[in-house]
């Protein structure tokens, strides 16, 4: 738009309403404005210049009802800019006009209420224009009142250009107008200093935002590569825009979610780009910031938490995320030293997530690696309603990660494989693996390449005949168990020597996966053929090599690790032990140090486990040449699907070990 053009923007308003006037008779004076100077209103202030370019246009397309003798008018803002700039452009073209009064609608709502009294401005009569943030609530006398509700659109192209033009700071590109107009208002002035050029300042925010990586996470797709958490994440964003635009409720929209799942599994980035794509204040928080304000007592904790859901609410619409959300804790395992402080403190986090005090446009997220720690009021419906786990990613996710953080490597067709060959990595790890191959770039001053990826991946050493065997058993072993126990279906069972077969799924030298057969309820025969299920690797091992290796033990997801947690289930939560009482929560399942504490617990755990692996050794006794039958196969052949395994079944009835239960 060229300097003519900007300088008659309100002939239009005046051409517009003598339409107005003669379609109808009720009409009044108060948008008939003289040309003013445009120039001036430019060197004065850029952001009061756009405010006031913006406002013109907003005026002359709704100039029909703005004429009307009591209309009120909700017209919001764009969050990035700031209110007061557009009041006071709207008073500069208003020039204090009789009839017509402004109102900058506060930002939230206090728990003293609105501070605003919508009577009072509405008892003059006059007209009234509300100025509100883009997404922020209303007062809902004003939402009744209103004759016309339409949205600011700031920064428009003509409209930089205009300016850039007329403080003399050069011409400026779709490209860099459209950099600029992302900007908040507070950095109009430095961008458009006199005589400075605008598009070298444009060229600054992008060098700057490639610099601090800041725009990885606004363009990260949340709506894809995250199973549940992408179909909750598009859920939300259509729900979020219906209730921008007032064709939604806020009581229809999840109040909270809790993210859950292993370290390192993207929970904290998926939330920060989820606000983004969601065009909402991110608020981020943890339990032990509130626990690290002040002096830390209980009071200064209150305050911290009570301070972050105000932010939120200020900023609404926002999300308030909260790191490490399990440290909260649960009411009713707190030690006696602690409860009155630990319980204080989950009643108060209970009041802020819902109770008397209204949060409409605040999301909540929880994110934490023991969902079972939390207690469970805090994750009823109207709190933390949703629960989603973040697993690690499988090969196809580890090479979109991968392509993520090396967008430059994304066409490589061997970023594939590459990720096909991480199993076990989580997100974390594979964006270090990406800033490590930029780095070894960077220090050759060159492009990052496939090969530098390759470089910084340490590669499994290949199994020796020896060790493969030993694995092969291990794995015939469950396979054995899982089909002479009438578990399921064996779909597959697979062995890597890491030379010609490699572990995709998990960070393993083999697997076995089972389906097994789904049921409503479970016996204590069922739970006890499961603990067998997985002592049978080990039970394999022990019966053919006459000892066992570490590869059933020394993780959370171990076959022993497995068995342990279904014994103390058994015993602690189903009363399928030695004695049937039942005390829920008594028992934290994920605390190693608390089982070990508990004597009779430990002991009778001991005996289930013990009883176990010894009928697994029995039962692959009576099976052993199917066991080596299927050993022998997989160290030939790497993997054997069910059809291949029913040649190596034995035939005839049920081992009478699975007959007599």
């Amino acid at each position: 738009m060229d300097k003519a053009l900007v300088d008659n923007l309100d002939k239009f308003i005046f051409k517009l309403q003598g339409v107005s006037d003669q379609l109808k008779s009720a009409r009044t004076g108060e948008f008939r404005r003289s040309k003013r100077n445009n120039a001036a209103i430019a060197r004065k202030s850029a952001t009061e210049y756009l405010s006031y370019c913006s406002l013109v246009r907003l005026f002359r397309k709704n100039i029909g009802c703005l004429s009307e003798p009591s209309c009120v008018a909700i017209f919001s803002v764009p969050r990035r800019w700031q209110l007061e700039d557009v009041h006071e452009a709207a008073k500069f073209i208003l020039k204090g006009e009789k009839g017509v009064k402004l109102c900058v609608h506060p930002t939230s709502k206090h728990r003293r209420g609105w501070e605003v009294d919508p009577a009072e401005l509405f008892s003059s009569g006059e007209k009234l224009i509300i100025f509100t943030h883009e997404g922020s609530a209303v007062h809902e006398d004003f939402e009744l009142a209103a004759t016309v509700c339409d949205q600011l659109q700031t920064c428009d192209v003509t409209h930089l250009r205009a300016l850039s033009h007329l403080r003399g700071c050069g011409s400026l590109s779709e490209r860099e107008a459209a950099v600029i107009a992302a900007q908040p208002s507070e950095r109009m002035e430095a961008i458009f200093r006199p005589k400075r050029s605008a598009a070298s300042a444009a060229a600054k925010l992008v060098s700057a935002k490639r610099q601090d990586g800041s725009g990885q996470a606004r363009h990260l797709d949340v709506q894809r590569g995250f199973g549940e958490a992408s179909t909750w994440a598009e859920t939300l964003k259509r729900d979020l825009d219906d209730w921008r635009q007032g064709r939604l409720p806020w009581s229809e929209i999840d109040k909270g979610c809790l993210f859950f799942g292993p370290t390192g599994t993207g929970k904290t980035r998926f939330a920060a780009a989820l606000a983004a794509d969601c065009s909402m204040h991110l608020e981020a928080a943890s339990v032990a910031q509130w626990q690290s304000f002040k002096d830390g007592d209980l009071g200064d904790l209150l305050k911290a938490m009570y301070k972050a859901f105000d932010a939120a609410k200020e900023n609404a619409p926002s999300l308030l995320f909260i790191d490490e959300f399990d440290a909260i804790g649960d009411r009713a395992k707190f030690p006696s030293r602690h409860e009155t402080y630990s319980t204080t403190v989950v009643n108060a986090l209970l009041e802020c997530l819902d109770g008397i005090v209204d949060r409409e446009g605040v999301i909540v997220i929880g994110a934490c690696n023991f969902p079972e720690r939390i207690d469970p009021a805090l994750l009823r419906s109207g709190r933390l309603e949703k629960h989603i786990h973040f697993p690690m990613p499988d090969a196809a996710s580890r090479a979109e990660i991968l392509a993520f953080h090396l967008p430059t490597l994304a066409a490589e067709a061997s970023l594939k494989e590459i990720g096909t060959r991480l199993p076990g990595k989580s997100g974390a790890d594979l964006e270090r693996l990406g800033r490590e191959a930029r780095r070894r770039a960077r220090r050759e001053k060159r492009d990052v390449t496939i090969l530098d990826l390759k470089a910084v991946i340490r590669p499994t050493p290949p199994l020796d005949a020896k060790t493969l065997y030993r694995v092969a058993v291990h794995e015939a072993g469950h396979a054995v168990i899982a089909r002479a126990l009438l578990l399921g279906k064996v779909e597959h069972v697979e062995i890597y020597d890491n030379v010609e077969s490699f572990a995709s799924l998990v960070d393993s030298h083999g697997t076995t996966l089972t389906k097994f057969h789904p049921s409503e309820f479970v016996t204590r025969w069922d739970t006890m053929k499961m603990i067998t299920y997985n002592l049978a690797g080990a039970a394999a091992e022990d019966l053919v090599f006459g000892h066992r290796a570490n590869w059933s033990s020394g993780t959370k997801e171990s076959d022993l690790a497995v068995a342990t947690q279904l014994a103390v289930q058994m015993v602690a939560e189903h009363a399928f032990g030695d004695s049937l009482f039942f005390l829920p929560g008594s028992i934290d399942r994920s605390n190693a140090a608390k089982l070990w504490e508990d004597l009779p617990l430990r002991e009778e755990v001991g005996e289930i486990l013990r009883e176990q692996h010894q009928r697994a050794k029995e039962i692959l006794d009576g099976l052993k040449p199917s066991l080596l039958k299927i050993a022998d196969a997989l160290v030939e052949q790497k993997r054997l699907d069910a059809r291949q395994l029913e040649a190596y079944w034995p035939r005839g009835t049920k081992t009478p070990a699975a007959a007599n239960h």
